[in-house]
């Protein structure tokens, strides 16, 4: 029986490609940073923006809902983060309060001016995403309340699900 050699085994053998590879991603970064360094900030979001296809769907909103859309994305990052800490103190009581407090479905009335609620510019699907984080949260915060940490866990999962679908569907600029 022959043995796999791996290119470290073999000098020569596979490096040239490996070194070609690593050639060419690590000139796109300097190309864009050549190009903001010359001041020509236009010219290095062109060389970026060539490199890469966004795919997401655009979602137009007004600037002011926009704006609150962001700033709540912010916020719900900055639950997740708080979420982590909790889960790794096995602290679930604390994980549930905040889940249920900073992105719950207690959230839902949050905007009383009907105008400013970013979730009516947004396409149904993607506003399907946005109620099913709300429900997440709060089923999380049921679920966590119980002091089971698998299951807490697993609904965990379902959090962050929810965001990894909305922000790999969508955009919003």
């Amino acid at each position: 029986m022959s043995k796999i050699q791996f290119p470290s085994e073999n000098p020569g053998t596979g490096n040239w490609l490996f070194r070609l590879v690593l050639l060419a991603v690590l000139s796109v970064p300097l190309a864009v940073h050549g190009e903001a360094q010359k001041g020509d900030t236009k010219a290095a979001g062109i060389a970026l923006e060539s490199q890469f296809t966004d795919f997401r769907t655009l979602v137009k909103i007004p600037e002011k809902p926009r704006l609150i859309l962001q700033e709540d994305m912010l916020d719900h990052l900055a639950v997740l983060n708080e979420i982590n800490h909790f889960l790794a103190e096995n602290d679930l009581k604390s994980a549930a309060e905040v889940a249920e407090t900073g992105m719950g479905r207690s959230l839902l009335s949050k905007y009383q001016d009907v105008d400013m609620r970013p979730g009516r510019y947004m396409p149904k699907e993607m506003r399907k995403i946005g109620w099913e984080l709300h429900n997440a949260a709060t089923e999380f915060a049921r679920v966590a309340r119980q002091g089971n940490l698998q299951k807490t866990m697993v609904a965990y999962h379902r959090i962050t699900g929810t965001c990894v679908a909305c922000h790999y569907s969508y955009r919003i600029r």
